[in-house]
């Protein structure tokens, strides 16, 4: 890989590429690290840091369970719901659906009025996917390609409109062992 950003032969390489064998937290700028320093897209994103894959191995693994929507030698750049909730269930993340109470609700009014229990969830937001990790009492952190850990507020994705939820059951793999 050349230090100008990835070449189109390097997004092959990561169909064999292994995951981490030892311990370490992930975050935005270790995904932006992965991304040859460019913001990395919030679909494979979130799916790296759901699944504990690098950031080019989840684009392989988008290519891998719908290879008619997503280019062979480029990066992914628009991934679709279904994709994502396939490639979790590829990868052995159990999640479980939630029903959008709301539709058209805000973020930060569902973390307010809605009672999720506390854990992590896979959330589609307006234009956007993220992960969250519900506290409780309307207390909530993001994480996706461009925060880790930062409180939901209305600055921080919490004005944008929820259209789909998933639970996940075991929380992400943030954290390989």
């Amino acid at each position: 890989m050349s230090l100008e950003g990835p070449s189109t032969a390097d997004w092959d390489k990561a169909d064999s590429c292994a995951r981490d064998s030892h311990r370490r937290a992930r975050g935005h700028l270790q995904l932006q690290t992965e991304a040859a320093g460019r913001t990395p897209w919030c679909g494979p994103a979130v799916l790296a840091l759901a699944t504990g894959r690098s950031y080019r191995g989840a684009c392989a693994l988008l290519r891998r369970v719908a290879p008619s929507c997503y280019p062979k030698r480029a990066e992914v750049v628009t991934t679709y719901w279904r994709d994502l909730l396939t490639a979790l269930r590829e990868d052995g993340v159990p999640y479980a659906p939630i029903a959008v109470p709301q539709p058209g609700a805000s973020l930060l009014r569902l973390l307010r009025e809605e009672e999720w229990r506390p854990g992590w969830y896979l959330l589609r937001v307006t234009d956007h996917f993220l992960l969250l990790r519900q506290h409780g009492f309307g207390l909530a952190r993001v994480h996706d390609n461009h925060h880790t850990g930062v409180v939901v507020t209305g600055h921080v994705h919490g004005r944008r409109h929820v259209t789909h939820a998933v639970r996940l059951l075991g929380g992400p793999l943030l954290v390989r062992t």
